[in-house]
Order: structure tokens, then C-alpha cells, then sequence
């Protein structure tokens, strides 16, 4: 398949958006760290070898971060604020 996606540009799965709308229903509020540990743990295994500590956070949620990108331009979540720490908070849109 050449080029992006047009639905979904971010290229993200139709599993990937299910697990963050999966979390973000029950959670409501989440960081996308938060939503890759609870949907994909065996990812905080991978990805060791990447030189500092926000390369392997980069690495391990890339994809769930692309997800929430989709979804937010399909209108079914949006950035919710931001932590002290610079995490941005993600959260479903009000129906």
C-alpha cells in the first residue's frame, strides 16, 4: 500500500484505536504512556536499546500516539490539558 491513509493518515490500526477508546472509556482521562502500559505492556519491554529515556518513551508509544491523532480528527477524543511534567492529557469528546 503506497501513501498515507486517508480515513486514517496517522496510520493507525483499527486494534490500536480500539484499545485507546477501550482505556479512555473506562479511565476517562489518560496520558498516552498510561494508555500503552494498561493496552500493550510488553512494549515497556522493547525498545531498551534506544539511547536516552525519552527516545524509548517515543519508541514505545508512537503508535497509540498516532491512534489518538485519527481519533481526534474523527472527533471521538481530544487533548485534555497538559502535566507538569509535559505530558499531555488525552480524554474522549462529550457525545
Amino acid at each position: 500500500m503506497a501513501g498515507k491513509r486517508e480515513e486514517n493518515p496517522a496510520g493507525s490500526s483499527n486494534n490500536l484505536r480500539g484499545d485507546v477508546l477501550r482505556v479512555l472509556g473506562v479511565l476517562k482521562v489518560a496520558t498516552v504512556e498510561q494508555i500503552q502500559q494498561i493496552s500493550a505492556p510488553h512494549l515497556s519491554y522493547r525498545h531498551t536499546d534506544k539511547p536516552t529515556s525519552s527516545k524509548r518513551k517515543q519508541a514505545r508509544t508512537g503508535a497509540h500516539t498516532g491512534a489518538l491523532s485519527d481519533l481526534r480528527k474523527h472527533g471521538l477524543a481530544e487533548n485534555g490539558g497538559q502535566l507538569p511534567g509535559g505530558d499531555t492529557l488525552r480524554n474522549l469528546t462529550p457525545m
